[in-house]
């Protein structure tokens, strides 16, 4: 595969960025105009209610967080 220049590089990040603030807008003005249902909220939180696997916790998060950090103190961008 060939790898694009820089310039389709810089082409390609500007359209992803256009795109999503696209995608972005659909989203909002379909949630916008969408009524509001306390079925569809009370099914929801039924789910949440129901759960019955392990526990979840934000460990992954903080430990990437700190392996990040530590990659760029050793390239020294801290």
């Amino acid at each position: 595969m060939k790898m694009p220049s820089r310039d389709e590089q810089r082409q390609l990040v500007k359209q992803r960025e256009e795109t999503e603030r696209l995608l972005e807008d659909m989203r909002r003005k379909e949630l916008r105009g969408k009524p509001y249902d306390w079925r569809e909220v009370d099914a929801l939180l039924q789910l949440g209610e129901g759960y019955d696997g392990p526990p979840r916790f934000a460990e992954g998060m903080v430990e990437m967080q700190r392996l990040f950090t530590a990659l760029a103190r050793k390239k020294g961008w801290l």
